[in-house]
């Protein structure tokens, strides 16, 4: 039988806010997928994947900013989602793992599809709980109060993952005479902190150069409107992927070259990671006389080894106290001209380019849509984003919380469900290829499009110092190879074309936008030694301008 506190386990889910499940088939997990499945409460996703699965599930939690519930079989299964997993907890976003399994007793005794679960996502999860074999009325009890906690501990400050494993003793299908009913289940308000007596640093900043960074961030419009207030005045740095809809200081790691005037007296910092090597470089060597961090969730942090203050709240509320009326101008107006100056310089380099990588990521940045959900897949278009530069009202995401490019495709596709929007990934080659079966289920998604940068390997390792010399760079580095994306569109049904050139990406690119009934993909063809060269002769080429 299926015992009625199984059953009503999504019932549980669904009364702290979980709205999304992502099931993968198996039949250890059955009483699991049943009660998900009966629950019209809840909207259910079948993934057969499950390291895609996982990262689907990401995806719809970083759009809707909700609990997502992944929900496995036993064994190899629950091990696929350790990559979205580790993205999950460095990124905070609160994921519900449960994974059935097989009782205790059968554990390391040569049964099939059993391996050492409890606690084999330990390290990447804020918690794991180990639920009970349920026979009785106690462990009726014990198996719901678990349940709450853990869905609890999954939203409060860090919020993060947590893992249910759940062991199942046959049988697990309902027998024909069962009635299955769900039982009301009373909610329990996850509780907010309060800043209200937070005690914020008193500075006086007369004549101080205040750089103000921002990492990795959901859109917050009450940080937007406190950044406004004072961007005149302070130099605002902030990550591609800070989504605020603010205009800032761009195009730093084209014109930063350790230069002693922009070393910072006080450094304000707030998000996630922020991807910039050079920006990191630079405040680990010019380090600041004081380092404030803000963070809700109070997280012990030391990017820069500055060892700053931590301050449990969020940053606009410190913004809004602060008086910046006698910083130093000068110092804003310094950050402020090398930008103006190194996007001119860009602008005018870009004109007369070859076709390269840095040309068709440019081209395309320029083009997007208003209101898009622009997705970047790690190595180089997060980078290229970064660098060139997108429109501060652009969302955009990327993993870069362990920043592999496993689950790239299936994290953009888990949001363009969930999305009323049109969504953008902008992805390479190896990331495309790699994460196929991020299209291997039934769910249309007309509202996505695929740009894929093809330059036949890993075209990162010849624009960074090292394996660009080595002998063994094309077999052992860049992983050359001749596929592309053609065969996994036409299996998929997704509206396939590809460019060379740059006639064909200009009309490539016209109508792709466009609404359709499928997912449309565009795959741009660049040949690595000229995107080599072109990228690096555009660092070059500012590098030199801006220390004429």
């Amino acid at each position: 039988m299926l015992y009625p506190v199984v059953f009503n386990t999504s019932e549980v889910c669904s009364a702290f806010g979980v709205q999304h499940a992502v099931l993968s088939p198996g039949s250890r997990n059955a009483p699991l997928t049943i009660s998900f499945a009966r629950n019209d409460n809840i909207k259910k996703w079948i993934i057969p994947d499950e390291r895609s699965a996982g990262f689907i599930a990401l995806g719809i939690a970083q759009k809707l900013k909700q609990p997502v519930v992944l929900c496995c079989t036993s064994g190899t299964a629950l091990l696929n989602y350790a990559p979205a997993i580790a993205e999950a907890f460095y990124r905070e976003i609160p994921l519900i793992v449960m994974s059935a399994d097989r009782p205790p007793e059968l554990i390391d005794q040569r049964d099939g599809q059993t391996i050492r679960q409890y606690e084999v996502l330990k390290n990447h999860v804020k918690e794991t709980f180990q639920l009970p074999v349920v026979n009785m009325e106690e462990d009726e009890l014990n198996y719901t109060g678990t349940l709450i906690s853990g869905l609890q501990t999954a939203q409060q400050l860090p919020r993060g993952p947590v893992h249910f494993n759940i062991p199942f003793r046959e049988p697990f299908y309902p027998s024909s005479e069962q009635e299955l009913n769900f039982s009301s289940v009373s909610s329990v308000d996850i509780q907010e902190p309060s800043f209200e007596q937070v005690l914020y640093p008193q500075l006086d900043l007369t004549n101080k150069k205040v750089l103000v960074l921002i990492g990795q961030e959901n859109s917050d419009k009450n940080l937007e409107s406190s950044i406004r207030n004072i961007q005149s005045k302070i130099p605002i740095l902030k990550s591609t992927l800070s989504n605020l809809n603010v205009k800032c200081v761009k195009h730093i790691d084209l014109f930063l070259n350790d230069q002693p005037e922009l070393k910072p007296d006080v450094l304000i910092t707030s998000g996630l990671s922020v991807l910039s090597k050079k920006l990191k470089s630079f405040l680990r060597k010019r380090k600041p006389e004081a380092h404030f961090h803000f963070d809700p969730a109070g997280i012990e942090v030391d990017t820069y080894g500055t060892q700053p203050e931590v301050i449990k709240a969020p940053l606009y509320l410190f913004l809004e106290k602060l008086d910046f009326s006698s910083v130093s101008i000068e110092y804003h107006e310094t950050w402020k001209n090398l930008s103006n100056r190194a996007h001119d310089l860009l602008e005018s380099f870009m004109s007369s380019v070859d076709f390269s990588e840095t040309a068709a990521y440019h081209t395309v940045l320029q083009t997007l849509p208003e209101n898009i959900e622009l997705h970047l897949g790690n190595s180089m278009p997060v980078r290229f984003a970064e660098i060139l530069g997108t429109e501060p009202a652009i969302e955009a995401w990327s993993n870069r919380g362990t920043s592999g490019i496993d689950g790239t495709s299936s994290t953009a596709l888990g949001t363009s469900l969930v999305s009323d929007k049109l969504n953008l990934l902008l992805t390479g080659d190896l990331a495309f290829l790699y994460d196929r079966n991020a299209f291997f289920h039934n769910y249309q998604c007309s509202n996505l499009r695929v740009i894929v940068v093809n330059n036949l390997g890993g075209g990162i390792f010849r624009l960074i110092d090292g394996p660009n010399d080595l002998p063994e760079l094309e077999e052992y580095f860049e992983t050359r190879h001749n596929r592309t994306a053609e065969y996994i569109c036409q299996e998929n049904h997704i509206e396939y074309s590809q460019v060379k050139n740059f006639e064909e990406l200009t009309n490539g690119l016209q109508g792709f936008f466009d609404d359709s009934k499928n997912t449309k993909l565009l795959e741009i063809f660049t040949d690595p030694k000229t995107n080599g060269k072109v990228f690096k002769a555009l660092k070059q080429h500012i590098h030199e301008q801006i220390n004429n």
